[in-house]
């Protein structure tokens, strides 16, 4: 998902909420939690992940600066669908969202940003839901860089253990993936940033590859 907050709109949120700093590893807060507030991360990352009762954690996404979570809070009375977790050490603005919404109502483009926001999450949870059913494990990965470079970006903050988490898949597998897409020049990769060079190969390869 791309759907990010211009920087020029952090001041709105930080009127009516709260500047919050954490270091790397903290839960922000768990599945099942009242939902009150909304979340826009202005520095760090974190990572939105589901646990199971044997306590193995599949990987939603990475974010990273602007992106806003905890946007079920837009809706009464609900829960958290998801855990949230910074990886590096991480700031952000929490809003409760009846504070938000006098905000919103007074402008426009940015709610239609919020709007946006709540659509691409919808999207990217049906898609990662089609990747996993339809998809083998090359096309997995090649679908995942594609998807997450869209609309422009080419590099993403993911390490392979990244990676790994969100596919469901082995970290060795997708290291192993990784080293035959960046010897055949469509990655780069280094110090947890992944850059893609040639989309073309990763669309051949959801294509082609049986």
């Amino acid at each position: 998902m791309n759907i990010i907050i211009p920087e020029y709109y952090f001041y709105l949120f930080e009127s009516v909420g709260e500047r919050c700093v954490l270091p790397s590893k903290t839960v922000i807060f768990y599945e099942s939690d009242d939902a009150n507030d909304i979340y826009l991360l202005i520095k760090g990352r974190v990572r939105a992940y589901l646990s199971s009762s044997q306590g193995k954690q599949i990987t939603l996404e990475v974010l990273k600066k602007g992106r806003i979570f905890g946007d079920g809070s837009f809706l009464n009375h609900s829960v958290r669908k998801a855990n949230m977790a910074t990886i590096t050490d991480a700031e952000f603005i929490r809003c409760h969202i009846t504070d938000l919404m006098p905000i919103l109502q007074k402008n426009n483009d940015l709610m239609i940003l919020m709007l946006q926001h709540l659509t691409s999450t919808c999207n990217y949870l049906t898609h990662t839901i089609e990747r996993l059913v339809n998809y083998n494990s090359t096309q997995k990965v090649a679908d995942f860089l594609l998807i997450e470079t869209d609309n422009g970006r080419k590099s993403i903050p993911y390490t392979h253990e990244d990676i790994a988490g969100c596919l469901d898949m082995n970290r060795v597998t997708v290291s192993r993936i990784m080293k035959k897409l960046k010897e055949e020049n469509a990655v780069l990769y280094e110090y947890g940033i992944v850059s893609v060079t040639d989309s073309k190969t990763l669309k051949h390869i959801l294509e082609h590859t049986k």
